[in-house]
This record gives structure tokens, sequence and C-alpha cells, in this order.
């Protein structure tokens, strides 16, 4: 094997369990602020963000954020729930946007889901997860209660989540997972396991995102209504007065 291509995949196994482990730490000791905005996919076009005016601020100290083991569709470790078969979700993508800085992690995160069912309708909502780890899922957010219509292609719903603090720059799995609004029984899920889609996104907070505000000008004031001078204002003085005392001192 390439020795070359050997070091390459080490520094990218390495930049990888940075980041996860970044994450990871943040996650155990941030309170997590997030911006939310959902709604029917249709609301708006595909290639733009949501009305700024709809997103929600939610904010959950540490000892609020509400974290599952992930499960598994093997029969080791945790089982996924049963479900009834009657709704499930159909397809799901993600969508990421806005990298300030250009270091290739973003900040809004967008998930978009076709959700049907046997019935001709039904009320339903999703819970989305991160993970940031490999082991644990984290809520990002619970939608209110939605319907879904038959197999209908245009009931698409989507949550749109801006990452305010709280998320070091990292790769974060994606879950999605839909419940029955009336019962609160589980319908179905979906995630990496589906689709790469829900893997591996690279994402940060904005507070991480190298927004960086200019720092104004610093000035002297003048008591007894001189005005304010600058700090180069007054280097031009000083350069000024020094020149003028060497042409009194030659002659």
């Amino acid at each position: 094997m390439n020795a070359r291509w050997l070091t390459s995949l080490a520094a990218t196994s390495f930049v990888l369990g940075s980041s996860v482990c970044a994450a990871q730490t943040a996650a155990d000791t941030e309170e997590r602020v997030t911006r939310t905005a959902e709604g029917r996919g249709t609301d708006h076009a595909a290639d733009e963000l949501r009305d700024p005016t709809s997103y929600e601020l939610l904010r959950r100290k540490p000892a609020e954020i509400a974290v599952k083991p992930r499960a598994t569709a093997s029969g080791k470790g945790i089982q996924k729930p049963m479900s009834s078969g009657e709704s499930w979700i159909y397809d799901a993508t993600t969508d990421i946007y806005v990298d300030s800085d250009a270091d290739g992690y973003y900040r809004f995160l967008r998930v978009r889901l076709d959700a049907d069912t046997i019935h001709t309708l039904t009320d339903v909502y999703a819970e989305i997860y991160l993970s940031a780890d490999g082991e644990a899922w984290e809520l990002l957010y619970a939608t209110k209660d939605f319907t879904i219509w038959g197999t209908d292609d245009d009931d698409d719903y989507e949550v749109e989540t801006e990452l305010v603090s709280g998320y070091a720059a990292g790769l974060y799995d994606v879950l999605v997972e839909l419940y029955d609004a009336d019962t609160g029984d589980f319908l179905d899920d979906y995630g990496p396991e589906d689709s790469p889609d829900f893997s591996m996104l690279p994402l940060e907070d904005s507070g991480r995102d190298g927004i960086v505000v200019a720092q104004p000008p610093v000035t002297i004031v003048q008591e007894g209504g001189g005005g304010a001078v600058s700090w180069l204002a007054l280097a031009g003085l000083a350069g000024a007065l020094a020149a003028r005392r060497k042409r009194f001192a030659a002659n």
C-alpha cells in the first residue's frame, strides 16, 4: 500500500476523530441555543431559507438536554421501537447552509420529510436528533402536529434550524423520528442507515462561524466642548510640533 496514501488516511482519521471529540466535549458542557422554523416545503423556494421572522429561539441548559442511546437495526444493542406500519417516512433529505468563515462547517440545517399513510389523512409530529459521537442521539427539535394525506407528493414538511451556540465544529449524524399525534405511538424513523444525506454533516454554531464584530476607532474626548481627537490625528500633531522645534533650533 502506498506510504503517502497511508499518511493521508491517518491524517484524515485524526481530523475526523478530533471533530467528533470536539463536538462531544461541547455536548457535555455547553448550553444549547437554536433558532428554528418549520412548515410545508412549498412555503418558499427550495434554494432559499425561510422567513427570518418565523424562527423560534430555544435555549436548553445541559441538564435539560434530552439524550438517548442510538438504536440499531441488528440483533445487538438498543432495539428500534415497534411500529404499526400504518404511516411511514417515504423519503427525507437534508441541506446545510451558511459557512461565513469558509472552514467547511455550516450553521443552518434543513430537514425535509415526505411521510405517507394508509389512511386518508393522519396527524403526526416529528422529532429531529443530532449525534456527534456515534453512540447517543441528542434531541434538536420536536415539531408541531401536522397532517399527512395518503401518499400525496405535495405534503412534504420541513424543519430549518440555525445552530446558535453549544455546537462545536464537527461531523454530525441526523435522525428523524415520526410519531402519531393522537396516541404518541412511534411510526417510523429515517437516518444514516437510510441515506448518506443523514451521515457526517459538517456543522458548527454561529458563534464558531467566524463572525467578527468590527471595533470602533479609538478616540480621546476633550472636556469643555472641544470635540473628539483620534490617535492618528494626535500622532500627526506631535510630528508637526517636533518639526517646528527643529526649525527654531536651527535658527
